[in-house]
């Protein structure tokens, strides 16, 4: 990368924000660290994205590259040409490549940043440092602040792009004072030192690695909280702000039902500004913990959020223990500790709000509804459960996330996860678990369960909208046909409160329920053991009768090995165990046991050619709720020495009402 030296703005310090003689980009920097800075509206900012996405309304996303650039250049392909001034805030694709990627910044011939598409997320090229970069969760994604005061234009030097999405902003002339620098100064490594360093720390307790310069108080509290009280936990009657929130609940939150309900009130508003269910504010999963990330989460037991939330007058914050049948439950002991300081809302900023929603099977034809806000504000913010209605699937995820600002469709996404910084759901060590980052990460994913879900924040990268924001996602490939149960959260700052913040029916509140028929396939299905000399490999094997392939495991022994399964049961209780297998010339006998006890004995692998066998049934199943296993055992002979053979290609659990 060839080298210019920008010079740095002088920084002064006023109520504990940076004020600037001119525009600079240290202050860019400085906002990936800048937490504080979180409610400011951002004056003349308009938030877009560029992506991959399908531009006719199908599913090509990326897959072909057809929808992933502009236009071609001397055979290179043109992703981006953007009229400044703006920056580009964070790029994402779940398929990097070793090819040549170039940015051109106003007209210049020679590119300021020329280097591998896949150093962008990898650490190994300065400025582009981990965490601020990386990848897992199967997406790569960048924050480093790419200014371009006239123009920018990103070049791909290689035969095919795939999936990506640049989002970036246009700004006044007043924001950028020059390009993005071919060499950082010492104030601007400084900057970018301070977000590698709280972007490492997330998950702990960041307030005093902040940049608030007003005292910092903290108010504690604890209580036993019993079904259907309402307990006012922080009430401050002058203008401040809370700084963070710590709920420790020294007992297991209720799975069955969202009764315990968190609730916050400004300045007297007519509306809740926060009427959430506790557990699904702070990042659950299907009712169990799952996010930590470094603006909100679970650690330890402590349920934390350090998202500024400033207000004029007044402050109060509650928690309601709901009465419920579901509710066994006859007390919860409770220790909060709220971070505040009186230094009220000023007049560019939002106040925070957090709507909670859910949708059982939306309707066909449209997309579910994250969000839809009139007023001034920036949102901030997306944690969403998924859980499919039909079983062994996760398809509703291929759905794109659609953000209309100020009655301009300015945001189009390539793929549900993709929305959530990730990639490759069904695929092993990409989106196959709950795994958080700093800003994103994924809930949970099981396709036995046909459940997933994702979060992410936005620091750096807010949607500013000055009229209205609508967001949406849809549940399916297209037109929104798969049946799905959605609940999210929606994170926002606005000078106006919404017009509704209530909590739905009590039917809403309750657990989320999985199918009642479990389909595990081979991608995901964890091996716990194998034994005696077995074997396990996963093959494509072929009906001979029917033609059909089936990716499939392949089970060999002589000598009575058996492969273990681990399934995970939603629900404690009983349940029909069905295989789908082939039998084949070298087949064998096979037992099949649930721990040491059989559930079905000499069931025959054996046929002449290759032969389908779907869903036989091999007996019932007790099962905790979590983890159980099941053994297939291959009963060979060991004076014999002939290797045997069991195909495996799917496991099918039905709940036995």
């Amino acid at each position: 990368m060839n080298t210019i030296i920008l010079k740095t703005g002088i920084l002064f310090l006023l109520s504990g924000l940076i004020i600037n003689c001119y525009a600079d980009y240290t202050d860019e920097l400085l906002k990936l660290s800048r937490i504080d800075l979180l409610p400011r509206f951002q004056e003349k900012v308009i938030s877009k994205q560029i992506s991959s996405y399908d531009t006719t309304g199908g599913n090509d996303d990326g897959f072909s590259g057809k929808y992933s650039y502009i236009r071609k250049e001397n055979g290179n392909l043109v992703l981006a040409e953007l009229e400044g001034p703006g920056i580009i805030h964070r790029i994402w694709t779940p398929t990097p490549t070793n090819d040549t990627i170039q940015f051109y910044f106003d007209g210049e011939t020679k590119p300021r940043i020329e280097l591998k598409f896949i150093d962008i997320f990898s650490g190994k090229q300065y400025p582009f440092k981990r965490p601020v970069v990386g990848n897992e969760v199967g997406g790569y994604y960048c924050y480093i602040p790419i200014p371009y005061k006239k123009s920018c234009k990103i070049l791909y030097k290689g035969d095919r792009m795939q999936f990506f999405q640049i989002q970036y902003s246009e700004v006044s002339q007043e924001r950028i004072n020059a390009s993005f620098p071919e060499k950082y100064s010492d104030a601007e490594n400084e900057a970018l030192e301070k977000a590698v360093s709280l972007w490492s720390n997330y998950g702990d307790n960041i307030l005093n690695m902040l940049h608030y310069r007003q005292e910092v108080k903290t108010f504690s509290k604890n209580f036993t909280i019993r079904p259907g009280e309402t307990i006012p936990f922080f009430t401050l009657k002058k203008g401040g702000r809370i700084l963070g929130i710590e709920i420790t609940p020294e007992a297991k939150i209720n799975e069955r039902f969202k009764d315990l309900i968190l609730r916050a009130e400004w300045d007297n508003d007519p509306v809740a500004a926060i009427n959430s269910p506790l557990s699904d504010f702070f990042g659950y999963a299907f009712g169990k913990p799952s996010v930590k990330s470094l603006l909100l989460g679970v650690r330890g037991g402590i349920h934390y959020c350090y998202i500024p939330m400033p207000f004029d007058i007044s402050a109060a914050m509650e928690l309601q223990f709901l009465k419920n049948s579901l509710n066994t439950q006859t007390e919860i002991p409770v220790s909060i500790k709220v971070f505040y300081a009186e230094t009220k809302r000023s007049a560019n900023e939002g106040k925070f709000y957090a709507e909670w929603r859910r949708e059982k099977n939306p309707e066909t034809g449209k997309p579910y509804l994250i969000l839809n806000k009139s007023g001034r504000g920036h949102y901030i913010g997306t944690l969403l459960q998924s859980q499919g209605l039909n079983h062994g699937v996760t398809i509703f995820f291929e759905g794109d996330d659609q953000c209309f600002v100020d009655g301009e469709l300015r945001l189009h996404g390539t793929g549900s996860e993709d929305y959530f910084n990730g990639g490759w759901y069904a695929l092993p060590d990409r989106w196959d678990q709950a795994f958080s980052l700093p800003v994103h990460g994924c809930l949970g994913y099981s396709i036995p369960l046909a459940r997933t879900g994702g979060f992410r924040f936005m620091v750096t990268d807010k949607i500013s909208f000055e009229e209205e924001i609508v967001l949406t996602i849809e549940h399916g490939p297209v037109n929104n046909t798969v049946p799905v149960d959605y609940v999210s959260v929606a994170f926002y700052y606005s000078d106006t409160p919404p017009i509704l913040n209530d909590l739905p029916a009590s039917d809403l509140l309750g657990r989320i329920e999985t199918p009642d028929t479990l389909e595990y396939r081979i991608q995901l299905l964890p091996v716990k053991s194998l034994s005696n000399g077995a074997t396990l490999s996963r093959n494509n094997f072929k009906d001979e009768k029917s033609g059909q392939n089936y990716n499939s495991f392949k089970l060999e022994t002589y000598n009575n090995g058996f492969a273990r399964f681990e399934l995970e049961f939603p629900y404690a209780g009983e349940y029909k165990l069905l295989l789908s297998y082939l039998r084949c010339p070298e087949g064998g006998q096979f037992d099949v046991n649930q721990r040491q006890i059989p559930v079905r004995r000499d069931i025959n692998g054996y046929a002449p050619e290759n032969t389908f066998i779907e869903k036989e049934y091999m007996g019932n199943l007790y099962v905790d709720e979590g983890a159980n296993t099941i053994t297939v055992m291959l009963k060979g002979d060991q004076e014999d020495q002939k290797t045997l053979t069991f195909i495996l290609y799917r496991i099918y659990l039905v709940k036995d009402i």
